[in-house]
């Protein structure tokens, strides 16, 4: 019985994640092609094999949008949009956010939202968490999840789970973890406390989150010590062939 649960789990997630394509799809806001696919690609890669073993495989994709925003969604996907990519400075910045939307992923973060909306029996509409363009009709049909789903606004406990999380998976990969230190610092001269995802409830003050990231390294030597907090490449991220196109893998 606890296989037969968690295969039904596991559809269940892959059913919301091919659901969010395909309403990313409908919206126009899927990027086909850009020079920072094999960017991405790449980090996600190692990204994806430091957070250890999983039962999805992961899709990383590009979508349109001037602010620097990223977010995962079950069944293995992670959307980072045009903004963020442009305004990181180096490999390290991009894949600790990577990490960091891993780390939701990998915490159950999404999943477990959606179980407390079931527990709750109340039923969310999320369509609109998933474009800018707050006032968009085109929400999701909730019986074709084929459950009640949760905001995917997460809270500020979940946020800072999800920075820890992102830094051990961004130093298992072999990335130094103080690029998410180095793109909240951005982020703070740039837009202040509002962080790099638009959904979050109640969100955590960049200052705090810095300051938490920076006490767990200072708490953890065995793990960080080996890095330097000084920023070196500060270029922007390579880009590389302008046709690079986007490639789905399948779960």
């Amino acid at each position: 019985m606890p296989s037969v649960a968690l295969a039904d789990e596991h559809d269940q997630e892959r059913s919301i994640g091919q659901q969010v394509y395909q309403d990313q799809r409908k919206q126009g806001q899927i990027i086909d092609t850009s020079p920072y696919y094999d960017v991405l690609r790449t980090a996600g890669a190692r990204i994806s094999a430091g957070a250890g073993p999983h039962w999805y495989t992961m899709n990383w994709v590009i979508v349109k949008g001037a602010q620097p925003n990223a977010f995962s969604v079950p069944g293995g996907w992670v959307y980072v949009n045009e903004g963020l990519l442009q305004q990181a400075e180096n490999v390290e910045e991009l894949a600790t956010v990577l990490g960091h939307e891993t780390g939701h992923l990998v915490l159950g973060h999404v999943m477990n939202r959606l179980k407390e909306a079931q527990n709750l029996n109340i039923l969310f509409a999320i369509g609109s968490l998933f474009v800018r363009n707050s006032g968009a009709a085109n929400l999701y049909n909730l019986a074709e999840l084929g459950a009640n789903y949760g905001f995917l606004n997460f809270s500020r406990q979940q946020e800072y789970q999800a920075d820890h999380q992102g830094v051990i998976i961004a130093n298992a990969a072999h990335y130094n973890p103080w690029g998410l230190v180095w793109f909240f610092q951005k982020l703070e001269k740039i837009s202040g406390d509002s962080g790099f995802e638009q959904y979050v409830q109640d969100h955590p003050s960049t200052k705090d989150r810095i300051a938490r990231i920076e006490s767990f390294f200072s708490s953890e030597p065995a793990q960080f010590a080996q890095w330097s907090s000084q920023m070196v490449a500060h270029s922007g991220l390579p880009q590389g062939a302008p046709n690079a196109h986007l490639m789905l893998a399948t779960s």
